[in-house]
């Protein structure tokens, strides 16, 4: 936990908040001339990864810092393509799950996978999965019922097969069972996870905060979340980062949330010695 106490008030012109990873960071209100999506860019060729790339802006063509990459985070577009390829693993697997029930009722042999939904990779992810965005959660929350029905399945065809009756009423009612897993659960579920993706990607939009001192730069961001004075503290456990492009700390809603006032001039350097 980091000791903080205050220092004073920030004065003038109110900062713009925004968040990088888990970091919350700020700079001079004074010194930014928009805040937008970024839509289009161009690739810098030759460059470090920390130059993002340009955009035309009022027609002037200007450079992008990333400061996922400053801070040493993976950049939004790589988060964004692990995500996607984790949602297509964990699809797969649950077309996979169904097709070893189906061969396991087929041979009647033990069926080996998860029949707790909690158990299985999506479960175990699922379960500690937690976002802001009221729609994302939403979205979330309607994969819990068919994801635990179609594992629950399993169950109820072991059960069936222990049953003391015929043959034919068994076979009957585990295919009724296979139906359900195949063309209901295991559709709700795969369809929800694809169009996870769709709303995941609004999530991962990459904002670009654009500054003016000698000349215009853009920072790209996570994202915005407020305008606002913050009261400046001093810390006793200095970040790494203080003295380069971290001129002073603010403080948070709450005691122990450290704000990181950025440096401009020292972002407006760092990308001048990378464009050289």
């Amino acid at each position: 936990m980091n000791n903080i106490t205050p220092k004073s008030s920030t004065p003038g012109m109110p900062l713009i908040v925004f968040k990088v990873g888990k970091m919350t960071c700020a700079v001079d209100g004074a010194s930014v001339i928009s805040i937008q999506r970024m839509e289009e860019f161009t690739l810098t060729p030759h460059t470090p990864d920390e130059v993002f790339g340009s955009i035309n802006f009022r027609n002037h063509v200007i450079s992008i810092l990333d400061l996922r990459t400053v801070f040493g985070l993976p950049t939004r577009i790589k988060e964004y393509s692990d995500f996607i390829k984790m949602l297509d693993q964990r699809k797969q697997d649950h077309i996979n799950w169904v097709n070893t029930l189906k061969e396991s009722v087929r041979n009647n042999t033990h069926f080996p996978l998860a029949t707790c939904p909690h158990q299985c990779a999506f479960g175990k992810w699922y379960d500690k999965y937690d976002h802001p965005n009221k729609k994302i959660m939403f979205h979330m929350e309607r994969i819990r019922e068919p994801h635990n029905k179609l594992h629950y399945a399993a169950l109820d065809v072991a059960k069936i097969q222990e049953k003391d009756c015929p043959e034919d009423e068994k076979n009957e009612q585990i295919q009724e069972i296979l139906r359900q897993v195949e063309n209901e659960y295991m559709v709700t579920v795969v369809g929800l996870l694809d169009s996870a993706k769709t709303i995941f990607k609004d999530i991962y939009q990459t904002m670009l905060i654009v500054l003016e001192d000698i000349q215009q730069i853009a920072i790209a961001v996570d994202e915005v979340v407020a305008v606002t004075n913050l009261e400046e503290v001093v810390v006793e456990k200095e970040s790494l980062m203080y003295g380069s492009i971290v001129q002073r700390f603010l403080k948070g809603k709450n005691d122990d949330d450290i704000i990181y006032h950025l440096n401009q001039e020292a972002l407006f350097k760092r990308l001048m010695n990378n464009m050289r």
